[in-house]
């Protein structure tokens, strides 16, 4: 199949929101220190985002002739974000997640768009430029919070 990597990088990528989505939880529910209660509610809009992008991401999948990966062995095993590692502390967490943001969106930038692109899949490289949109966001969201922690 003349664009199988576009269609594995689409799939890692629903792999690495399904990693994500999974941290978030963890965050939601277990997240402490003076901004907790901060951290749960900003992680259920993001929960909300990330269901719209792998909702998206899978559709692409579809429609360019893939199968969106859909089992948790798989999304671990594709991802490039890793599970939850943070001690819940809330400037943990927010680092954590800026991190992963700001990981997703590089490889959005460098890897996928250029590819999208060479397979003239305007398409796929028009909703990819929408996502790092939305990541690159999150992530200048979460790095002000880091600077305003002053920590």
């Amino acid at each position: 199949m003349q664009n199988q990597h576009l269609i594995d990088f689409l799939n890692q990528q629903i792999a690495n929101i399904s990693v994500l989505h999974v941290k978030l939880q963890r965050y939601h529910w277990y997240a402490k220190g003076p901004y907790g209660y901060v951290i749960e509610q900003y992680t259920e809009d993001l929960h909300e985002q990330l269901d719209d992008i792998k909702k998206c991401l899978g559709k692409r999948v579809l429609s360019i002739g893939g199968r969106p990966i859909a089992v948790m062995s798989k999304f671990l095993q594709e991802a490039t974000i890793k599970e939850a590692q943070a001690d819940d502390e809330d400037y943990e967490v927010v680092k954590t997640m800026r991190h992963d943001y700001s990981q997703l969106a590089q490889e959005i930038k460098i890897t996928g768009i250029p590819l999208a692109k060479r397979q003239e899949d305007d398409a796929t490289a028009g909703l990819l430029v929408d996502i790092l949109g939305r990541l690159e966001y999150e992530a200048i969201r979460l790095s002000k919070y880091l600077i305003d922690a002053d920590r």
